[in-house]
């Protein structure tokens, strides 16, 4: 499964070493991700600088409720770089609140501006300028040199990976914690923040190659993954963030195929249905994982894998109850070209050429019951003709090429075999099929032991006759020529020119029986093809 694949490779316990569990700073970084990480900061909503006193959050806080009771919008924030549009009363309100909190106050208050013109505030102004921008999202890979905006990228991200490994940052934080003076903060909670921010940091531009990818495509994700690529982060930090990031599209994935299995299972004359429904669902999840992990990482394979798989069952679930074909093989083809793994390829393969052998054998079943199967390849080239499927022309070809695909079972007894001086019926020559030690035979009738008049031919072994197959084409050629042949030396000699007439009459009488059949097969494929 999709999900337990990620967590064998990645382990938690290796996750939970690099970002200690912390459900409350988890709670509160979880609101500064993604294109809100500065937005949704309450000192840029309310408009309070970072060092504010509880008597300046009072007081602002007091000249926001005057301004609700009066019915005003709320006051525009003040300060550097302010919100447009505006937040509304209740996020405001909220913002307040939030306040009372002091680990939120401390994670706000390192994630903006303090005033002061040093590293941190260069980083903030940075990294707020990019993220609030003009979208990075196209497809490709930039080159700095000639895109601007992927050189103001980096640079906001070095700025910040400078701060976040900086002495002094934690130096700060450390004396905000006393300054605070709630029992709430500790030192503790400092060494897990420098823990967490660099993958927070991360995790923004991360969050955003997510959005690319879901809307737009898996390159458009690439070009996120190149700044983490070229920033100063760490590699092994980023890809644990990056597989972090792709596990709520695996559990989308995973919880899919399992609604589309069940359907397949419990009501497979709904199974083409889910199965195009699986289609959809997973369609975004999976540009995430792979946009993310790329195209050859285990776990990009696994997902697609598990989706083909269950497409594949979704259509032979179908099939196996109403033997339909054509709707299995809207989802076959779509789940071969989603399959990474060999297994799946080959499974999904054998299905595609079971249910296409049967969509085309189905069309001249009720001649093959009756072993009537030489009419059976006749009507199914002509079909060929008339067609403009391609991939009925494709199964066609493939029936007619296979000797087994149109055998029919026996009726009456064994072929004869046995002569009178060399005058009578054998089996002759050997066409292997391929299938164990299985051959095609063909039955004639001899003259003085040489094979004149092709009958039949059948599929055989060394102990068992298993069937008649249809005759090759050069076969059946052969026995019109020598009936003609045998009506040459029975007319002849042509000395008598009503002997000669005769014997015209007779080849023009079969080219006329022969053109009257296929003008026959003619109209039944064309009514195949027109349905």
């Amino acid at each position: 499964m999709v999900t337990s694949a990620a967590e064998d490779r990645h382990p938690a316990g290796r996750l939970g070493r690099m970002r200690p569990t912390d459900t409350e700073l988890d709670d509160v970084l979880r609101e500064l991700t993604g294109a809100g990480m500065y937005r949704n900061n309450v000192f840029r909503m309310t408009g309070l600088p970072t060092s504010a006193s509880p008597q300046q959050i009072r007081r602002r806080r007091e000249e926001a409720a005057l301004a609700a009771q009066l019915g005003m919008p709320p006051a525009a924030a003040s300060g550097e770089l302010p919100l447009a549009p505006a937040p509304d009363r209740d996020a405001v309100n909220a913002a307040f609140e939030s306040l009372r909190n002091p680990v939120l106050r401390l994670v706000h208050e390192l994630l903006w501006l303090r005033g002061t013109e040093d590293d941190h505030d260069y980083a903030v102004r940075r990294h707020c300028g990019v993220l609030e921008g003009p979208s990075f999202s196209a497809p490709g890979r930039p080159e700095v040199d000639e895109d601007p905006l992927g050189y103001e990228w980096l640079v906001a991200l070095q700025a910040w990976a400078d701060v976040l490994s900086s002495e002094e940052t934690w130096d700060w934080a450390r004396r905000r914690v006393k300054e605070i003076g709630d029992p709430r903060l500790t030192t503790g909670t400092v060494r897990r923040l420098r823990d967490r921010l660099p993958a927070h940091i991360a995790g923004v531009s991360i969050a955003l190659a997510v959005k690319a990818a879901e809307e737009i495509g898996v390159e458009a994700a690439d070009r996120h993954l190149w700044l983490l690529d070229e920033s100063p982060f760490d590699e092994d930090m980023v890809d644990l963030v990056l597989r972090d990031a792709v596990r709520p599209a695996e559990a989308r994935v995973h919880t899919a195929c399992e609604t589309a299995d069940r359907v397949s299972l419990t009501s497979p004359q709904d199974a083409i249905t889910a199965g195009h429904a699986l289609l959809t669902q997973v369609r975004s999840p999976l540009r995430v994982i792979a946009g993310l992990l790329g195209a050859d990482d285990p776990v990009t394979a696994a997902a697609h894998d598990l989706s083909a798989r269950s497409l594949n069952l979704c259509a032979v679930s179908h099939d196996n109850l109403t033997s339909a074909g054509g709707p299995a093989l809207t989802l076959l083809p779509k789940a071969r070209s989603m399959a990474r793994e060999r297994t799946t390829i080959e499974l999904i393969d054998k299905n595609l050429a079971v249910i296409n052998d049967q969509l085309v054998t189905g069309k001249v079943e009720d001649l093959r019951v009756k072993s009537r199967v030489d009419k059976a390849a006749d009507r199914l080239r002509a079909l060929r003709r008339h067609t403009t499927d391609e991939r009925l022309r494709d199964g066609i070809d493939k029936v007619l090429a296979d000797p087994m695909a149109l055998r029919a079972p026996l009726t009456g007894s064994l072929p004869f075999r046995g002569s009178w001086f060399g005058w009578g019926m054998y089996l002759m020559g050997k066409r292997w099929t391929g299938d164990g030690g299985k051959f095609v035979t063909t039955h004639f009738i001899t003259v003085f032991f040489v094979p004149v008049i092709p009958v039949a031919a059948h599929l055989r072994d060394d102990l068992y006759f298993y069937g008649k197959v249809p005759m090759s084409r050069l076969t059946r050629w052969w026995r019109l020529v020598a009936l003609l042949l045998l009506a040459f030396f029975v007319i002849g000699p042509f000395g008598d020119p009503a002997r000669l007439l005769t014997f015209l009459a007779m080849i023009l009488a079969t080219a006329g029986v022969l053109a009257w059949r296929r003008q026959r097969l003619d109209k039944w494929a064309a009514a195949v093809a027109g349905g």
